[in-house]
């Protein structure tokens, strides 16, 4: 009996950690997609509405996924705080501190830091041809993530749950 619930162990063990790995591969798309969709609406606030960095990071933000609506309220927070932090210096240290909580690699994160060194610091002609480059590098990766999408993550679920299999042979 002892090694029947051993075993059920392993194998839902391994299973989770297949699951989990594949879901980093399922939500980094969507991630991508949600920033696409904020920077976006940045660049209409921008162009169209004329509207000062805070309050528009702000009407964005109402209208974002939760995920990206906090990352776009503590930039908003950072901005209006009275330690007279940067737009720049804001948007890194939130990307910093949402690190752990958005789905993005390496890349990912370095496009929007780039972004970040710009945002705030130049005429407006210049931070929308900013975000339009942005926006096309974020479609890119975008797509190099849907592929690795379609790639790894049956990859991942099937390798967790045979790895719990293997083990579960091996031992008994």
């Amino acid at each position: 009996m002892l090694k029947l619930i051993g075993s059920a162990l392993v194998i839902f063990s391994c299973t989770m950690i297949g699951l989990i790995m594949a879901g980093y591969y399922q939500h980094r798309p969507k991630a991508l997609r949600n920033f696409q969709t904020a920077l976006s609406m940045l660049e209409t606030e921008i162009d169209f509405g004329q509207s000062p960095l805070p309050e528009a990071l702000n009407n964005i933000s109402k209208r974002c996924d939760p995920t990206t609506s906090m990352f776009l309220r503590k930039v908003r927070q950072l901005l209006l705080s009275m330690e007279g932090y940067t737009a720049s210096e804001a948007w890194e240290m939130s990307l910093n501190e949402f690190k752990s909580q958005i789905p993005l690699n390496d890349s990912d994160y370095e496009i929007l830091t780039s972004f970040g060194k710009y945002l705030g610091s130049s005429d407006k002609e210049d931070q929308i041809r900013n975000l339009k480059l942005t926006l096309s590098q974020l479609k890119q990766q975008e797509n190099l993530a849907l592929e690795e999408k379609r790639k790894n993550e049956k990859l991942w679920k099937y390798l967790g749950v045979l790895t719990g299999l293997m083990l579960v042979l091996l031992l008994y």
